[in-house]
C-alpha cells in the first residue's frame, strides 16, 4: 500500500479561508493529509510543527511530524524578516525555491521581449529612472499607468492622461490636475520608489465600455506539466476606473463562458479562448526556460484591446490570488506538491 503523504502549507500572514479549505479538500481527494502553519510553529529540535488541520467541521490545532512536502504560500526565501525558517525545513521538498517572492514587473517584460511571439503582447513600458525621459514617455503615449515595479493587486497604482498643458492623475480615489512642475515632482517621487510607467490599454467591454482584465492562472499539475487552471474576468463598473484589479475598485466577475459569449460572441474553446490559453502556456514554458523551474504557478493579468490583441498587464509568480476560483487554484498546487513528495521518495 502506498504511503499516505502529508502536505504542510507554509503561510506568513492571514490567508483566505477558502483557499485553506479548498487545499484540504484537494489533499483529501488524493488520500493525503494537509495542515497549515506559520514560521513560528516549527520546532526544529523535535522536527515537529504545530499547525491546524480540518476535522470535518472546523480547523483545529495539532502537532505534526515534518510533512513529506511543503506547499509554500509565503515565498520569502532569502528574506531576513522570517529568520531561518527555510533552513529549519531543509531536506523537505518545497514547491517554490526561487529567492524572494516574485520578480520585478519590468524584468518579466524585458524577458518576454526576447521571444519572437511573446514580445507582441508586451505593452510599451519604461522603468522610471530618468524623470525627463519618463515625461517624454507620458507625452508620447498620452494615457499611461504608473505602478510599483514590485507591487501587487493594483495597490498604489495611478492612471494619468495628458490634457493640454496639464496632467490629469487619478489615484483610484481622487483626480489631481498637475502642471509641469507638479508632474515633475510626482515623477521624481515615483522614480525614487522604483515605479514603472506603461501605456494605458483600453481593455473594455464591447457594449457598456467597462474596463476589464483577464486573470489566467497557469500552474503545474501532478505530472509536472504546465496547464491553464482557470480563466476569469474582473470588471470595473465605472468606465473612468481603469485599474480593475485594485482593492479600491468594486470589481465584479461572471462565469468564463458568459464572458466569452458577451465579449467575443464565442463559447469555451473558441478562437479567443484558445488564443489566450496558447499564449499563457507559451509564456509559462518560456519563463521557466529563462529563470529555472523554482516556481509552479503564474498569475497572468491581460487585457484585450479593440483589435482583439492580447496585452500583458503583468505576470506574477509571487502569490497569485483569485476572486472566486479557489478550488481551481488549490487543485493543481496540491497535485504538484504530491508529485514532488513522490519524486523525493523514489
Amino acid at each position: 500500500m502506498e504511503k499516505r503523504l502529508s502536505i504542510g502549507m507554509l503561510i506568513g500572514w492571514k490567508i483566505e479561508p477558502e483557499l485553506c479549505l479548498a487545499s484540504a479538500m484537494a489533499a483529501s481527494s488524493h488520500q493525503a493529509d494537509f495542515f497549515y502553519f506559520y514560521p513560528g510553529d516549527v520546532k526544529e529540535a523535535t522536527r515537529t510543527i504545530r499547525g491546524k488541520e480540518w476535522n470535518g467541521t472546523k480547523w483545529v490545532y495539532n502537532t505534526f511530524d515534518y510533512p513529506d512536502v511543503i506547499y509554500d504560500r509565503m515565498r520569502r526565501r532569502g528574506s531576513d524578516q522570517f529568520g531561518n525558517i527555510y533552513e529549519k525545513l531543509a531536506g523537505i521538498p518545497i514547491t517554490h525555491t526561487l529567492i524572494g517572492k516574485s520578480m520585478y514587473k519590468t524584468k518579466v517584460y524585458n524577458l518576454l521581449l526576447g521571444h519572437p511571439e511573446l514580445k507582441k503582447i508586451v505593452i510599451p513600458f519604461m522603468t522610471m529612472r530618468e524623470p525627463e525621459k519618463v515625461i517624454e514617455f507620458i507625452q508620447q503615449h498620452q494615457q499611461v499607468v504608473l505602478k510599483a515595479d514590485r507591487g501587487a493587486k493594483g495597490e498604489n497604482t495611478f492612471t494619468a492622461e495628458v490634457k493640454g498643458d496639464m496632467l490629469e492623475v487619478f489615484d483610484q480615489t481622487y483626480i489631481h490636475q498637475m502642471n509641469a512642475e507638479q508632474t515633475m515632482a510626482l515623477v521624481e517621487l515615483l522614480t525614487e520608489r522604483r515605479y514603472c510607467v506603461q501605456k494605458l490599454v483600453q481593455s473594455t467591454t464591447v457594449i457598456q465600455g467597462f474596463p476589464f482584465y483577464i486573470r489566467v492562472h497557469i500552474a503545474k499539475n501532478g505530472k509536472n506539466e504546465w496547464i491553464v487552471a482557470f480563466c476569469s474576468a474582473g470588471i470595473s463598473l465605472k468606465s473612468n476606473i481603469k485599474i480593475a484589479n485594485s482593492k479600491k475598485t468594486l470589481t465584479v466577475s461572471t462565469t468564463w463562458n458568459r464572458f466569452l459569449e458577451h465579449q467575443f460572441g464565442e463559447e469555451v474553446n473558441g478562437p479567443m479562448d484558445q488564443k489566450i490559453q496558447k499564449t499563457a502556456l507559451q509564456l509559462a514554458h518560456y519563463l521557466e526556460s529563462q529563470i529555472g523551474s523554482g516556481f509552479h504557478e503564474i498569475g497572468l493579468d491581460i487585457g484585450i484591446d479593440e483589435h482583439r490583441n492580447i496585452c500583458l498587464f503583468e505576470a506574477g509568480i509571487g502569490l497569485p490570488s483569485t476572486l472566486f476560483n479557489y478550488v481551481e487554484l488549490a487543485r493543481p498546487a496540491i497535485e504538484y506538491s504530491l508529485y514532488l513528495a513522490r519524486q523525493s521518495l523514489k
